[in-house]
């Protein structure tokens, strides 16, 4: 999910350097699909991952309210390219930092791979010490790593 939505991200800010009406295959239209390919993508990674988070007995409400705040972004979404009368490269500035910022905000996320869910809320309280991506990653690492050295 991290990946898709930087890969948004930095699509989202390479159409700010290509200029208009130029005959080059990549255009900005090209570049800002790919970037809505990507963010649909993580789109439904999240609601994935959202349902993997919480425990069965609130796993309904929870996944209703990451729901609705997905909703509302993509509500708020039209309203960017109105920002175009400031500057031209201000809308996809926007998605550029939104899509980034997410993609990093992401990664702190705690991992769910390969383990139980919870099944009720004093399992996830007592279970509240998950590693995130970047912790698991890291330990990743430091395994490859020693079992090379042996």
């Amino acid at each position: 999910m991290a990946c898709f939505l930087c890969l948004a991200g930095f699509a989202c800010f390479c159409t700010v350097f290509i200029p208009k009406n130029t005959g080059v295959p990549l255009s900005v239209t090209s570049l800002a699909l790919l970037g809505k390919l990507l963010v649909s993508a993580a789109f439904n990674i999240a609601y994935i991952y959202t349902s993997e988070l919480y425990p069965t007995i609130i796993r309904n409400a929870g996944l209703g309210v990451c729901s609705m705040s997905c909703r509302v972004g993509g509500i708020l979404a039209p309203f960017v390219p109105s920002m175009r009368s400031v500057h031209s490269s201000v809308p996809f500035t926007v998605f550029c930092l939104s899509g980034l910022s997410a993609g990093c905000l992401s990664l702190v996320l705690p991992e769910t791979l390969n383990k139980p869910t919870a099944e009720t809320l004093h399992e996830l309280s007592r279970t509240h010490t998950h590693s995130t991506v970047l912790e698991r990653k890291a330990l990743l690492y430091d395994d490859l790593i020693k079992s090379s050295h042996e």
